[in-house]
């Protein structure tokens, strides 16, 4: 029997993981994500410092104890249960595993079917700057739209979505990854081959004197069926299970059923997604023998 997606189908491509529900709210993300924790220290410790010259202390005080004391007693009742935990807004409160169908939009009935091809895309901006240093802006900017011709085409381009992660290295520059999922090496090759790609690079070779202090990376994995799998556990849709695909309508004249996206998210509570082993599409008694475990092992990855 072939998988059914645990999640409801979309008439529209869902938004991409990477991309922000706003602008605004992206912007205070990135922000906060580029400087260090002693900057802000050492920035909040100037206005506070600034306040109390210029209004009472009492009254300089006060702001920063009542949002203290707002976030303490939110903790504490959500660590309580006096409060709905809205850190778990969306996540489906069991175990659940992506499983990718094929062209058309439909499951296979056994697991891990199709080839995946994960894109890393990563950049790192060696600047006390961070994000805002010279020529981020641009770099950035070409990426996005990248991301948007991607979304707005991702049936012919192989693209099943994407995620991003912000990190600072040892040095305190900020690192930036987007991880991509695709059909293909070939997809990926073609789409950089196109038109905007081509621009960005011809742009990055004029300006390659000026950024020093932008290094770029890729790394490019094609795993073959039975070679991938992953388990998601109380988590919002994430990654490889953040991703949709294009399950095709009847086209015929008098067809009744739409073009739907779908999600990949798959009820892994029991079956065969519940183990790793079955997930890679494979007898998990394979497992039990070669790391020794006894015929009645019960152990599930």
């Amino acid at each position: 029997m072939a998988f059914n997606s645990l999640l409801p189908p979309s008439a529209t491509p869902p938004r991409a993981q990477l991309n922000w529900p706003s602008a605004n709210r992206r912007l205070l993300y990135m922000l906060r994500q580029n400087f260090s924790l002693s900057t802000w220290i050492l920035l909040g410790a100037f206005l506070q410092s600034l306040a109390v010259f210029i209004i009472p202390r009492f009254y300089a005080v006060l702001p920063s104890l009542l949002i203290l004391g707002a976030r303490l007693a939110e903790t504490l009742a959500i660590t309580y249960g006096w409060k709905r935990n809205h850190y778990l807004d969306d996540a489906i409160m069991h175990r659940t595993s992506p499983q990718v169908p094929d062209e058309d939009g439909t499951f296979h009935e056994g697991a891990s079917q199709e080839t995946v091809v994960v894109f890393l895309l990563g950049a790192k901006i060696n600047h006390p700057l961070g994000l805002f240093a010279p020529n981020v802006k641009p770099f950035g900017d070409y990426l996005t739209e990248m991301i948007k011709i991607l979304e707005k085409d991702n049936t012919n381009a192989g693209f099943y979505g994407a995620s991003s992660w912000t990190s600072q290295d040892k040095n305190g520059a900020t690192e930036l990854l987007t991880i991509s999922y695709w059909r293909s090496t070939e997809d990926i090759h073609k789409f950089t081959y196109g038109d905007l790609h081509k621009e960005a690079w011809d742009w990055w070779n004029k300006k390659i004197k000026e950024n020093d202090h932008i290094g770029i990376n890729h790394e490019v994995w094609e795993v073959s069926p039975k070679h991938w799998e992953a388990i998601y556990v109380n988590f919002q849709p994430t990654l490889l299970g953040a991703t949709s695909y294009l399950r095709k309508g009847d086209k015929m004249v008098g067809g009744t059923v739409d073009d739907q996206y779908i999600s990949p998210l798959i009820d892994a509570r029991r079956g065969k997604l519940r183990s790793s082993a079955g997930r890679l599409g494979r007898r998990p008694e394979e497992l039990y023998e070669k790391h020794g475990l006894g015929p009645g092992a019960t152990y599930e990855a």
